[in-house]
């Protein structure tokens, strides 16, 4: 059901966002809740006392901090996906094309995603939805979206060739990008270099900071619909409608891992549906998928052995395109049964936790050791 949206004007497409208390969408559902930490009598559980001699005690504590230690690597091994969505946005008028790349999660917690002729800005922080733009022309629509790394800065690709470069702080469409002869259903930044994927199969670099494409590349013959950076080193992966990837990325019902490196196969698996998005863990060695018809799931599986850890469940038709937040602990998976569902599926980094905690330990058993 969708929210009621005042008419479109034109004369307002560069200022003045619109906000919303409701995602795009109408309704908004959130699961969760804790644990208690009382006993069976309701009351508070106490602090370990300690009897005895204090070398006694040294041992038990030694012996209590090296079985604890032994359990936490043990609860490491076994994850414990979550039963549902975190939350369910209702996206309506959404463009069921699989080819196409609608959602993206920029660093600042904000997801953009393009629905119909209109462009949204979601704050997963505040709950608050902002229209950046709607597109006035019944033959023309956006077909893609990507964030600069930096969160400032949003390209949007449309159906009718061009792509646009949006500054959503100020809702101010900086400048327009004139360069392929089809729609651009792809796109991927690096730095200053936006790099855009299009269905007249080309692939052109743009420095935004000139008027100028910075270099063309030609390697498929069919509609280049998945393009994507690799963070560290200067590498590109492009994936095609012919079947085809450059570098690294995924086939239909196919998951292959590839070293961009050497071009060797790391892993291969057949995943007995439709592959429709690839998420790597950022903190630990696993990877999710998407997955269309057939299974109409997400699917979490450990690298390099690429076993199954568990599969989520919640969409109605098959999922479309998949992002991650800007922390790594959660995933946005976008169907094409109209609903964007949030996946609390991987675990937040913990190296300032564990660190404390390893130095609690560390300290605790060398002040033991001066016990009298």
């Amino acid at each position: 059901m969708a929210v009621p949206v005042e008419p479109f004007d034109p004369s307002r497409r560069t200022g003045n966002p619109r906000l919303s208390k409701n995602p795009f969408l109408g309704r908004v559902q959130e699961e969760g809740g804790g644990e208690s930490t009382l006993d069976s009598e309701g009351r508070p559980f106490k602090m370990l006392v300690f009897r005895g001699s204090p070398k006694t005690s040294v041992r038990m504590v030694d012996k209590m901090l090296r079985k604890d230690q032994n359990r936490n690597e043990v609860v490491k091994e076994f994850q414990s996906l979550p039963k549902g969505s975190e939350r369910v946005l209702y996206a309506p008028n959404l463009l069921k094309d699989f080819y196409l790349n609608l959602i993206d999660w920029g660093p600042d917690n904000i997801l953009a995603t393009a629905l119909g002729n209109t462009v949204y800005l979601y704050d997963a922080g505040k709950n608050e939805v902002q229209i950046l733009t709607e597109v006035d022309h019944e033959d023309d629509y956006p077909t893609s979206v990507a964030w600069s790394s930096d969160g400032l800065t949003l390209a949007i690709g449309f159906n009718n060739s061009m792509i646009e470069i949006w500054d959503p702080k100020t809702s101010r469409l900086v400048r327009s990008i004139e360069a392929h002869s089809s729609r651009v259903g792809s796109l991927s930044w690096k730095h200053q270099i936006l790099t855009s994927g299009s269905h007249d199969t080309s692939i052109i670099n743009h420095d935004v900071r000139a008027y100028r494409a910075a270099y063309v590349l030609k390697g498929h013959s069919g509609e280049v619909c998945g393009l994507k950076w690799s963070e560290s080193k200067g590498l590109l992966a492009s994936g095609g409608n012919d079947n085809l990837v450059h570098e690294v990325g995924w086939l239909i019902e196919c998951i292959k891992i590839w070293n961009a490196q050497t071009g060797q196969c790391n892993a291969s698996i057949d995943s007995e549906a439709q592959v429709c998005g690839l998420e790597w863990n950022r903190h630990r060695k696993e990877i999710l998928s998407g997955h269309g018809y057939g299974r109409n799931n997400l699917c979490l599986r450990k690298y390099p052995s690429m076993s199954k850890i568990g599969e989520l469940t919640g969409h109605l038709d098959r999922i479309l395109n998949l992002s991650q937040s800007p922390d790594g602990s959660k995933v946005v998976s976008l169907g094409a049964d109209e609903t964007l569902r949030i996946w609390k599926v991987f675990e937040p980094p913990c190296r300032a936790s564990c660190g404390m905690e390893e130095e609690r330990l560390g300290r605790l058993s060398f002040e033991t050791m001066h016990i009298r």
